[in-house]
């Protein structure tokens, strides 16, 4: 009637469940190697980026240390009468 009969040996299905096991044992593992490639190259990207902070804040303290050290008097902004008239407002 409407079902039509369909015989596949059993071997051949055998065959068939290897090879689509197979094809997407190596597509998965295609994306998990491109997953950990892209997560190496951030990892370095964030490395690279600490570095260049940790450097950034070893010269600033080191431009703060010069300028404590150094002699050269300091003018201040603001002269004495500009703060007395803060003051009385």
């Amino acid at each position: 009637m409407l079902a039509i009969e369909l015989s596949i040996p059993i071997l051949v299905l055998a065959l068939l469940l290897v090879c689509s096991f197979a094809v997407g044992f190596i597509f998965r593992s295609s994306q998990i190697r491109s997953c950990k490639k892209k997560i190496l190259e951030l990892e370095k990207e964030m490395l690279n980026n600490h570095a260049e902070i940790l450097e950034l804040q070893k010269e600033r303290a080191s431009l703060i240390r010069h300028m404590k050290e150094s002699k050269i008097p300091v003018i201040p902004m603001n002269s004495k009468d500009d703060n007395d008239k803060r003051q009385v407002k």
